[in-house]
């Protein structure tokens, strides 16, 4: 029923003794009071005092000579009085007396009673003020194993404000708390990815100056012999596409620069749209004037913005034309941060997909390194902001980046000028 020290069984307890103390307190001097009460009251005592004056009073006027006829009607109605009085008096008596044998069953009865409700109460009480702390504890257990707490019930409508506002704050750590775990873990991949791929990169750009010379000279020696072109050619592609996976494992084991500048988003947009875009491809720029800046490594934020924009090129320039290949950028304000929407009308992104083409080594293009887009999350992260994909507009995926917004400088007051 309770555990040897719980808290229900300890308000149980503390909630009987104040039910049960007082109750029976009052019960106690009732009977008291009202025991002498009935005693008092239903004494003929005085009335038989009453009564025998009154008898005496009576002989004496019958045997007298010669009564006044007035006051021998007064003698006869007050007779009658007295008669009556005495014979309520007796009546009081006897019911008193049959109350105050009656009075410990009734008292005995009422304490009963009185402890049964204390019982069925206090329970009530103490299970209602003990389940939701003990529930919350359970909360407690489940936030610590990193486990989802049960929604809200129809219970919960009933509990009171403090505690309503107990679950609401824990169910908002808990959402905190798992929000802080999945990118201390992001954090963690991307800091083991990166640098695994500093060594690679590393790694690759030994081999890989030789090979390039090696390339240089088939391709040279197949300017003279024709059957040394498609060798030379295979050479060279492959040299390139190792080049550029060198170059992304470099991206993605070197962290962006501890040192910021205020860097205008809309800027940055509008020159990789005039110089990453082919003459083919659509574009528009719509940047909200007066957009604040934010506070990054320009080269970093530069080389993230053109992997998105070479991801939106190849998916618009690869796609089948059933729609015109188009580009679009979105820079706009909200709240403390500057968002940064690319979007295109190439195939889209599946929504199953949306979260695992973040991770390194994971591609939808078959020539693809699966590096662009973890790059990407490296250093929108790397200046306290997030990147998620979702669905265009234009039909295509749209790739939405988050920055918080560089703050403001607080002014000197010794260096400004007094009028």
């Amino acid at each position: 029923m309770f555990g040897p020290r719980s808290l229900e069984r300890r308000l149980f307890g503390w909630l009987l003794a104040l039910a049960l103390v007082p109750g029976l307190l009052v019960l106690a001097a009732a009977v008291i009071v009202g025991g002498r009460t009935l005693s008092t009251l239903g004494t003929l005592g005085p009335w038989d005092e009453v009564a025998t004056t009154g008898r005496a009073v009576f002989q004496a006027a019958d045997s007298a000579p010669a009564v006044d006829p007035a006051l021998a009607e007064a003698l006869g109605r007050h007779r009658e009085g007295l008669s009556a009085s005495v014979v309520q008096a007796s009546r009081w008596q006897y019911l008193a007396e049959r109350l105050l044998e009656l009075l410990p069953w009734i008292v005995a009865a009422l304490a009963l009673l009185l402890t049964l409700a204390a019982l069925v109460l206090s329970r009530r009480l103490a299970r209602q003020l003990a389940r939701p702390i003990g529930e919350l504890v359970t909360w407690a257990d489940l936030m610590a194993r990193d486990e989802p707490l049960p929604g809200p019930g129809r219970r919960e409508r009933r509990e009171v404000r403090e505690v309503a506002a107990l679950r609401g704050a824990l169910r908002g750590a808990a959402q905190r708390i798992a929000e802080g775990r999945a990118r201390a873990l992001e954090s963690e991949r991307v800091r083991a990815w990166g640098e695994m791929a500093r060594r690679l990169a590393h790694e690759m750009k030994n081999p890989l100056t030789p090979l390039r010379l090696a390339a240089h000279r088939v391709g040279r020696a197949a300017a003279e012999d024709p059957r040394l072109e498609e060798p030379a050619t295979v050479i060279a592609e492959e040299t390139a596409r190792l080049q550029e996976m060198a170059a992304q494992f470099a991206a993605l084991g070197r962290p962006p620069s501890e040192v910021r500048s205020e860097v205008d988003l809309g800027e940055l947009a509008r020159g990789l749209l005039a110089s990453d875009v082919p003459p083919e491809v659509e574009t528009e720029l719509v940047a909200a004037p007066g957009t604040p800046r934010v506070a990054g490594d320009y080269e970093a934020l530069m080389r993230a913005f053109r992997n998105l924009l070479r991801n939106a090129v190849q998916a618009v320039t690869e796609a089948d034309r059933a729609r015109p290949p188009r580009i679009r950028v979105r820079v706009e304000a909200a709240g403390a941060d500057v968002i940064v929407a690319l979007e295109d009308s190439g195939p889209g992104v599946p929504d199953t997909l949306a979260e695992r083409i973040f991770e390194p080594d994971y591609t939808l293009r078959a020539e693809g390194t699966g590096l662009g887009l973890a790059v990407v999350r490296q250093v929108v992260a790397g200046h306290g902001g997030s990147v998620e994909a979702a669905a265009s507009e234009l039909g295509g995926a749209a790739f939405i980046v988050r920055l918080p917004v560089a703050p403001r400088p607080v002014p000197d007051p010794a260096h400004e000028e007094t009028p």
